[in-house]
């Protein structure tokens, strides 16, 4: 990753962690880029960050350089399936790797680096 990024998560979730009107943001974390994710849901900005870390795996070939085969052991789940899926291999990844990690940002001030 080469410059930090903000991504707007598509359109169809209502909301379920913010009240009507606000967003959700959240944080993907890398050694140099950091990318600040906003949505409508805490759902949808997680599954967000899950199409994001396919997408970086698709064109590095791994996530984490302190355990390059945690894909392989732990395999990507599908952004569209079970959210208590997602949640659990997010977990397993914060747990493995120093970066990447993700997390929802519950601060009303989100300062980007």
């Amino acid at each position: 990753m080469q410059t930090r990024r903000l991504i707007i998560c598509r359109v169809g979730e209502r909301p379920t962690a913010a009240p009507p009107g606000l967003d959700v943001y959240g944080l993907i974390d890398w050694d140099d880029a950091p990318i600040l994710i906003v949505g409508r849901s805490a759902d949808a900005v997680t599954r967000e960050a899950i199409r994001i870390f396919a997408n970086t795996l698709a064109e590095t070939g791994g996530l984490a350089e302190d355990d390059p085969d945690f894909t392989r052991r732990h395999p990507l789940p599908d952004p569209d399936g079970p959210i208590a899926v997602i949640g659990s291999w997010l977990t397993l990844l914060r747990r493995a790797t120093a970066i990447p990690w993700f997390a929802i940002l519950d601060d009303e001030v989100v300062i980007a680096r």
